[in-house]
């Protein structure tokens, strides 16, 4: 399928897990994608792509990102908001710092990603934004103020961003993934005494019996991004192996 032929689409967080996942599977329907990565060490990763620096917490990378997108490809038609970060802690052990970076990186980003990508959108007569937000946007778990805080802020800013911009033909939806195969889970579990039950404990959170792949949300992505998902805006959709519905 070529669903992106002739889009320009800008993916954050990209250097690695879901969001380099999300940039092949938009290539390879035909998408010209640029890749961000926080710092020089990722680029390695997205060598293959046009990819820029962005620190997403940053006004002036995003206003930087505008400009590349504006004088190298007139404009853009897809943004997927996927940079995230996770620090673990209660509200007694979490100090304001951690809370705070925490969600600026993942909540005050994908205001500041949309606020990049709606006039661009809106020149060219349309778009599609699709936010990363978790499974811990509508779940709870232990020690995840700040994340979950986070992801339950980016599905109810996910809704309300839609509404605003409907007019403008500018469709803007959310993912909710469980738990992810990734190098973020794969540190957590590094991280501790006991590898291999934690990672048990977290694949019996999930009645599909397994975590997921990165590819997996990927695929989802793009369908919300895409014109198949054209009568679908504000949306949350869960990818987590049925963990919502337990």
């Amino acid at each position: 399928m070529q669903r992106f032929e002739n889009k320009v689409a800008l993916v954050t967080g990209a250097g690695t897990g879901i969001g380099l996942a999300t940039a092949h599977r938009l290539r390879q329907e035909g998408a010209t994608v640029v890749c961000t990565v926080h710092n020089a060490d990722q680029l390695s990763s997205v060598d293959e792509f046009d990819a820029l620096i962005l620190d997403v917490t940053k006004a002036d990378h995003w206003s930087k990102a505008k400009e590349h997108l504006q004088s190298k490809y007139d404009g853009l038609d897809v943004l997927i908001n996927n940079a995230g970060t996770i620090q673990f802690g209660t509200v007694e052990e979490m100090d304001e710092d951690a809370w705070w970076h925490v969600l600026d990186v993942n909540l005050a980003s994908q205001f500041r990603g949309c606020k990049m990508a709606v006039p661009l959108m809106r020149k060219r007569g349309g778009g599609s934004i699709v936010n990363l937000a978790s499974i811990n946007s509508v779940r709870g778990n232990v020690r995840t103020v700040a994340y979950s805080a986070s992801k339950g802020g980016s599905l109810a800013f996910t809704m309300a961003a839609a509404l605003d911009h409907i007019a403008d033909n500018i469709r803007i939806n959310c993912v909710c993934p469980g738990s992810i195969d990734t190098e973020m889970i794969q540190s957590m579990f590094r991280s501790i005494e006991n590898p291999k039950e934690m990672r048990q404990a977290v694949v019996s959170k999930h009645p599909i019996g397994r975590l997921a792949k990165a590819e997996e949300v990927a695929g989802v992505i793009a369908f919300l991004a895409s014109e198949d998902a054209s009568f679908m805006t504000g949306l949350a959709i869960p990818v987590d192996g049925a963990r919502s519905i337990r």
